[in-house]
């Protein structure tokens, strides 16, 4: 029977991976660098390069933090017969890419001066974490400076992967905060901390009103590494609130940061936590919003964000970053348009002022803003 389940969904990658469902219409995609106002009488900037699927370069001044990065964008047939990128198995031109994109945000191929801070990544998927056992070992982190978060099935991979612990803070998931709990920040340095939160991964398919989850969504239990990623579990996704702070410990700048769509109340952190500073950017994910209910409107209402930039709404399967760089494809079997047509209605309707973005991969946006402690 599992054989059946598995020539079906490659069946059904497959279709993916060589149609495109949907026209770019209704919302513009913002495929060159760009320079963004978030306030009136700016006074600080932040830069965000935007890698694809849920990845993000966040710089602020010589401190960087990074997310789910992934730059392989391998076959759909990937998810069900393909191994783990190991230390030494990409492909010559995603290596010459990371490279270029390391270069572009930190002045260097390698980080060799430690300005990568934290890692953070959202759940286990291959789109999430698959490129990071090769970023690590080969030194596009700094392994003296990084430290490296995520739920704790991440962290038996990163296990299984040889990572050292010294780089991982575990068990975060224990202490990470939902709607009813603040939970624990995690200090990186006195100039950035991360809050973890409690999220939520939407099915990948639902056919005639059954979920279907191409991947197992349960916790590893230890170190490990599997020969094929359809083994691979989630794990618990999580959600991140990125602060970089003021030299008097004061919020200078808040991110808040999904990878998948989520059912409320997942995916919201606890509303004492706004109540200290709001939200600057959201990053939110548009893959399989069609999936989860109330998304992104009540994500939005509950935010709040001065700015939101979309994400993981490209159809990556197999297409070059440098392909869609130049011919953007629209995530397959979620109608986009429709994504954005709910999220215009929404922000209409908050009368906030709120602004978005769609940026292409391999996009970098400076962004200029009131930081009224400087």
């Amino acid at each position: 029977m599992k054989n059946y389940l598995y020539a079906f969904v490659f069946l059904y990658c497959f279709l993916l991976g060589g149609i495109n469902f949907n026209t770019l219409k209704s919302q513009t995609i913002q495929n060159t660098d760009t320079l963004l106002n978030l306030s009136a009488n700016p006074n600080d900037s932040i830069t965000i390069h935007y890698i694809g699927c849920s990845g993000f370069f966040i710089r602020k001044g010589n401190k960087v933090v990074v997310t789910d990065p992934y730059f392989s964008n391998k076959k759909a047939s990937t998810f069900l017969f393909g191994t783990l990128t190991n230390k030494s198995n990409i492909e010559p031109e995603v290596k010459s890419l990371m490279g270029s994109v390391f270069f572009d945000i930190i002045k260097d191929s390698l980080d060799h001066s430690g300005l990568i801070k934290a890692l953070l990544i959202s759940h286990a998927h291959v789109d999430h974490y698959g490129d990071v056992p090769y970023l690590f070992h080969n030194r596009y982190f700094n392994e003296d400076t990084v430290k490296i978060i995520g739920s704790t099935t991440t962290q038996y991979y990163l296990g299984g992967d040889e990572i050292p612990e010294p780089n991982t803070i575990r068990s975060v998931e224990n202490s990470a905060s939902t709607v009813s709990a603040e939970g624990k920040w995690i200090y990186i340095n006195n100039g950035i901390r991360v809050l973890p939160i409690i999220g939520e991964h939407p099915a990948h398919l639902r056919i005639l009103g059954i979920n279907i989850h191409f991947v197992p969504r349960k916790n590893e239990k230890k170190n490990i590494r599997h020969k094929y990623w359809r083994k691979y579990t989630s794990g618990q996704t999580l959600c991140y609130l990125i602060d970089f702070l003021n030299d008097d410990g004061s919020i200078n700048f808040r991110i808040y940061h999904n990878s998948s769509g989520s059912n409320s109340p997942y995916g919201l952190p606890a509303q004492s936590v706004l109540n200290q500073h709001p939200v600057d950017i959201a990053m939110l994910c548009v893959a399989s919003y069609n999936l989860v209910k109330n998304y992104p409107e009540g994500m939005v209402r509950y935010l709040k964000p001065t700015h939101i930039i979309t994400s993981h709404w490209e159809d990556f399967l197999n297409r070059s970053i440098n392909e869609l760089k130049i011919k953007p494809k629209d995530v397959p079997a979620n109608n986009i348009n429709k994504f954005f047509n709910r999220l215009d209605k929404v922000i209409l309707e908050l009368n906030s002022g709120t602004t978005y973005i769609r940026p292409n991969v391999n996009t970098t946006i400076d962004y200029f803003y009131s930081n009224t402690n400087k």
